[in-house]
This record gives C-alpha cells, structure tokens and sequence, in this order.
C-alpha cells in the first residue's frame, strides 16, 4: 500500500505518522512517525558500546553482541512526540510545526534498563539517571556540539518496563528510530526515548542540559505560584480521523472513528459531540485497551437535518482524566491535548448508509501477534510486559 507521509523537514529528517492510511493497532515501522533534532549518526556496530557510569559502585559497557544476549522483554506503547498538534494552537508559537501525525503505537523489545542499572550497582546518593545519544548539533547561545541528552528519576528508569529498545514491530530499529540502541520510556512522550544511546550516566544532582531545562519544560500553576516543569508523562488525548475537516457528508448514518490514548493509563472511554460540544455521546471502544497503548473509538452518527455541524472528540483514563476542550498557553508549544473542532457539511442530496468497522479482524490481528510472538525461538526468555505504569 503506498501512503504520503507529510514530511516536516528532511535535514534533520521529521515526519509523520499518516494517520488516516492506519487500518489496525500496531503502526507500520515505516509508516511510524520520525522526530529528530540532529543528523542520524553512523554507527558500527563491531565498535559500539553503550556506557553505564557516574554514581554506580561498578562502570560498566555493553557491546551489540552482549546486549542482545541478555533478557529481552516487549511492550507496546503508543509513542508521540511532546509538540504533536503545534501548527493547530493560535497564535503561533516556535518548534517544529507538527500537524496530528507525530503519533504512532508499536510493539518495542529490548533489555529492561533495570537489568544493568542493578548489575552497575546504584550508590546511594544517586538522584536520576542521565541518556545520551550519538547525535551532536550546536544549539543557540552554545559554542559547542552536544548530544541529545535527557534524564530521568530513578523511579522510572527502574521501572521493569523502561527498556533499551533494538527492536520495533519485531525487527531491527531502523536508523531513523535509533538504530542500535534507543532509552524507551513507555508512557512518557518520546523526547524522554533517546535515540542513538551512547552513554548511561547516574548522577547525584538533577539534570540541567538543554533539552531538560531550556526546551521541553512547561508552566504550571501550584500552591506556590507558576512552577517549571521537565516534560514527562502523556495526559489523556483522542484524535478523530474520519470525517476530515470540511468533508460533504449526507443525510443517514455517517462513521465517526480515531484513537484515543492516556500515557501511563489506559483509556476508559471515549465521548463524541456533534454540536461544539454541548452534549457529549458514548463511541464504542474497540480491539485492546491497556496502559502505554492506543485504543481504536468509532461512533454511527444518524444525521437528519442538514447544514454545518462541528464534530469533536474527547478521551476519559481509567484514572478519571478527562480531555482538555483548550489549551493551556502556560504549556506553550506541549502537551497539545485538547479537543479539536472538525467541521463538516451534511448535504440533503447525499445519502449515507455508513456501517460500523469491521472489528472482528483486528481482534484477530492481535491474536495471531500474540500467537506468532509466543513461537518465536529467539524469543525464548522474552516476556511480555502488562503494561502496569507508575
């Protein structure tokens, strides 16, 4: 199937997902999404390593071959980057202008970063653990290159489903996704996945590169005034793919359908409106629902009036999270979650017998993922994660 993927910029290379070609759960690799700050590193793997060192009672480095000789673990998680949306907030603000495609929901293995933070032994005064990528540009107001590099509290990084990830979908990264090596933090947004993984330093003070205190940190009101904010955890959010904004429509049954996610939860539910948002409606939830992952919504919307209505969509977690219908500006350009208004036209010429999708075969599509995985040889000590966050 061919598809046009919109392509931000090709040096260094951003893409995205193109959600309307995305027929079931898991998002083709060489559809998924690509955000990248620098230029992809070459990298030989007869002389790759990755470092663990700082605060840790024994330094440690891993080649490619030891690596992939140790436990291996698989998770899915629906990965998005933390500007996904920025081109759709008024007025503009600066970054990387991502229309809803900088999204994607794939199967990720790999060793669990707590296998080597444990075989390092963590000293006590340890604080966070800081991931840096083979990648190097200059940023504004620096003179030299630096790598991408971003930390994360202890917490997470132990957590059993936080991994070095080398594969995607079951087969080797590919170079736009980090190949050898990528930090994959399941759901957090994917500025915290670094790609290209070089080096794995636990330090005693908290971080303060770039990427952690001058881009990808937000606003946040508190008890004690406006507080900054490192980028993290996913909130709540749904997308609704058909109808596209603008669309004819007719009279009858018309298929609303997209996805919804919620970081570290799950999703409970999803609700549709017709009317701005004045009233709210159930869709229907379909295929799997579990923390990190995307969940597939649709709803029949019987329309017999016509004229101009404006469609929207709103994702609730298993936590009670509900989304936003605006954006905070003290986020700037992250954390874009609200619900958008998509208008559409209903035509009293045009008839529509649209019917529900055909659901039974995604069902079926996941067994026979499960299925395939569970016979694979090389997967022999691979377990699969439930995906409980934290």
């Amino acid at each position: 199937m061919n598809v046009n993927q919109t392509v931000i910029s090709t040096s260094p290379e951003n893409r995205e997902t193109p959600l309307a070609d995305v027929q079931g759960w898991v998002t083709p690799s060489r559809w998924f999404f690509v955000r990248s700050h620098y230029e992809a590193p070459e990298v030989d793997l007869d002389s790759w390593e990755v470092s663990v060192a700082g605060c840790v009672e024994r330094p440690l480095a891993v080649n490619w071959e030891q690596l992939n000789s140790l436990p291996q673990q698989s998770v899915f998680y629906t990965m998005e980057c933390a500007g996904n949306g920025r081109s759709f907030l008024h007025p503009a603000v600066e970054g990387v202008q991502w229309n809803a495609g900088a999204v994607g929901h794939a199967e990720w293995s790999g060793v669990p970063l707590k296998y080597l933070l444990d075989e390092a032994g963590l000293q006590p005064d340890a604080v966070e653990i800081v991931f840096s990528g083979g990648d190097l540009g200059v940023e504004k107001g620096y003179d030299e290159p630096q790598p991408y590099a971003r930390s994360l509290p202890l917490e997470k990084a132990l957590h059993p489903d936080t991994l070095l990830a080398t594969r995607m979908n079951g087969e080797l990264l590919e170079q736009s996704h980090g190949f050898p090596v990528r930090l994959l933090v399941p759901g957090w947004y994917g500025v915290a996945s670094v790609k290209w993984l070089k080096s794995i330093e636990v330090v005693s003070q908290p971080f303060d590169g770039y990427f952690q205190t001058v881009k990808y940190t937000i606003q946040r009101e508190t008890g004690r005034g406006m507080q900054s904010e490192v980028v993290g955890p996913m909130p709540v959010k749904s997308e609704m793919i058909r109808p596209t904004a603008d669309a004819t429509l007719g009279i009858g049954a018309n298929r609303m359908f997209g996805m919804a996610w919620a970081g570290e939860e799950a999703v409970e539910a999803v609700e549709v409106s017709v009317d701005g948002g004045e009233t709210w409606q159930r869709a229907e939830l379909n295929g799997p629902r579990a923390p990190y992952s995307w969940t597939l919504w649709e709803y029949l919307w019987e329309v017999a009036v016509p004229g101009e209505y404006e469609l929207m969509s709103r994702a609730i977690s298993t936590g009670g999270r509900i989304q936003p219908t605006q954006h905070d500006p003290n986020f700037s350009g992250y954390l874009i979650n609200f619900s958008r208004k998509t208008t559409v036209h209903i035509e009293a010429e045009q008839q529509s017998h649209d019917l529900l999708g055909d659901w039974k075969s995604l069902r079926h599509e996941m067994t026979e993922v499960a299925r395939a995985r569970a016979g694979m040889p090389l997967d022999a000590e691979m377990e699969f994660s439930s995906g409980a966050g934290i």
